[in-house]
């Protein structure tokens, strides 16, 4: 026998809502915007929470960091309406402000305790050789907040996540996606989405020159067509799905 058949996989493709938590405009597109258009379209209820404002991506030093991040909110509004995101939520972060651990993680247990996602969807905090400190601490503190968010007195009153209203009342996802993954167990059908993922990637003009992102597409395709090898499908998007069991003490976890 093995972990999963003490604790089994969620199954990613059949959720019926999700909050996907990226760190900066432009990685949920990145990472995983195949299959946020096919459960978007298949009727799942998608929801984005972008944690920074990516007011540190541009080169461009006449570009003042207040006028980049209003581009790319814009950018994040224009890409998620092309996957057929139904919310965006933003934390508003500065870009590169290395956030404070517990703080991040009550704004965004306050968010899932609102938004009450099936899954939730971000990066891998623990892909090797990661060293962009928003993508750690965002996939830290997203998976953390998956542990605790059921727990009643994990304290969530005032937070960031809860502007604009909503409730706190605890709650458990069945299970967290991470993308961006070195160590995949679950792959998704991309063919019949990958274009509008591509055009989304595009939305993002701010951070992507014509030439770089040709590059960009060709890298894409290739990773999604390895990791489709095999499956009976041309392209796919990889996912480590796991449950908040399998976040704790677990050794067999990074086998699964």
């Amino acid at each position: 026998m093995e972990l999963k058949d003490f604790i089994p996989i969620p199954k990613l493709e059949e959720c019926k809502s999700i909050l996907c938590i990226q760190p900066h405009p432009d990685d949920n597109e990145i990472g995983a915007g195949a299959t946020i258009a096919g459960l978007a379209a298949k009727g799942c209820r998608v929801v984005y929470l972008t944690v920074t404002n990516g007011n540190m991506g541009s080169m461009d030093p006449e570009e003042s960091p207040w006028e980049t991040a209003e581009k790319r909110r814009k950018e994040t509004l224009d890409a998620a309406g092309l996957l057929g995101v139904a919310e965006c939520i933003f934390l508003d972060h500065d870009d590169g402000s290395f956030m404070d651990a517990k703080k991040l993680c009550r704004d965004i247990t306050a968010v899932i305790r609102k938004v009450r996602p099936d899954m939730v969807m971000t990066v891998d905090p623990c892909l090797p050789y990661e060293f962009h400190p928003d993508h750690l601490s965002v996939g830290m503190a997203a998976a953390q907040a998956c542990i605790f968010s059921p727990f009643p007195h994990f304290d969530t009153k005032g937070c960031a996540g809860l502007d604009g209203g909503g409730e706190a009342v605890p709650f458990q996802v069945k299970g967290i996606a991470f993308y961006s993954t070195a160590f995949p167990n679950t792959f998704i059908n991309a063919d019949e989405t990958w274009e509008l993922k591509m055009k989304a990637i595009e939305a993002h003009k701010s951070q992507f020159d014509p030439a770089s992102l040709e590059t960009l597409k060709l890298y894409f395709d290739f990773k999604a067509r390895s990791y489709a090898a095999g499956l009976g499908f041309e392209r796919a998007e990889a996912f480590k799905v796991l449950t908040a069991s399998h976040l704790h003490m677990n050794v067999d976890t990074i086998r699964l």
